[in-house]
């Protein structure tokens, strides 16, 4: 696999992301997958699938979200889920202007970087070729009384340190938790109150205009995920009026399916539902 290359570029309102990008294997790239992480992290642990889908031909790309990794914006906060679907158009106005027209772009979100990019495509009218859904952040498994005192508390004291991520839920392999908790880029602090109620903004949102979704998509998501539960990837599923779409589920898996033991068949589920999109 060739080395990333790395980048800063402007968010929509002028806020760094920085970004990489790993080239295929072979010249030309078959397709560009853009890939948008989930909370607290940042785009550098997607090495492993960077791999998989290099040697396949394509290329990837992703950026650190603002307040994440290294690139601007208040460390976690999410002030609006609104400015997480802006920098998305602005990445990919930029990918689209920079890589070659005639290949196909292809979307990937992970947990809320999938609320991100499934709310990109309906508020934008984006048409990308085709969507992949990691564990994506559709329903959150919290009583729904809690989301009053949610959005009060973010307007009220935004920055307020609430719960924590329950970190050993990412994945069963204890070496894949202890990377992240030792990862000077990963945020392990407490959510933030303002963060938790826009987290709660977008998963309503989805519940509400997921339907709408016409694109082709990949869903994947373990059934022991007690970070964002696939009872909400079941309903996106089910109510999508997209004509392409796959459900696939992978028994006691937990939320990073891809670093759960036994993720390389997820890589390779992924890489395959590309390959067959993509010829």
């Amino acid at each position: 696999m060739h080395a990333s290359h790395t980048a800063v570029l402007p968010g929509y309102d002028g806020t760094p992301l920085f970004v990489r990008r790993w080239p295929p294997e072979r010249e030309a790239p078959r397709a560009t997958v853009l890939l948008v992480h989930g909370y607290a992290e940042h785009s550098g642990r997607y090495e492993a699938l960077a791999a998989r889908l290099t040697a396949r031909g394509f290329a990837l790309a992703a950026y650190d979200q603002r307040g994440f990794g290294r690139s601007g914006g208040p460390p976690a906060l999410v002030r609006s889920f609104d400015e997480y679907v802006a920098d998305l158009h602005a990445v990919v106005r930029h990918v689209r202007s920079s890589e070659h027209r005639a290949h196909p772009l292809f979307l990937m979100g992970h947990s809320m970087g999938g609320a991100v990019v499934l709310l990109y495509v309906l508020d934008h009218g984006a048409r990308p070729a085709g969507l992949i859904l990691s564990s994506p952040l559709v329903h959150l498994p919290t009583p729904r009384l809690l989301w009053p005192v949610a959005r009060l508390a973010g307007r009220l004291a935004p920055a307020l340190p609430t719960v924590y991520l329950e970190r050993e839920a990412i994945s069963r392999d204890p070496s894949v938790v202890a990377e992240v908790l030792n990862d000077p880029l990963c945020y392990t602090g407490r959510i933030k109150a303002r963060t938790g109620a826009e987290l709660l903004r977008a998963t309503r949102r989805l519940r509400d205009e997921g339907h709408r979704l016409g694109r082709p998509f990949l869903l994947v998501h373990g059934t022991a995920d007690r970070i964002t539960a696939p009872s909400g990837s079941r309903a996106l599923y089910a109510r999508a009026r997209s004509d392409d779409k796959t459900l696939t589920l992978y028994s006691g898996f937990y939320h990073e399916t891809f670093n759960d033991p036994g993720g390389e068949r997820v890589l390779i589920g992924m890489a395959d539902w590309l390959d067959e999109r993509s010829e």
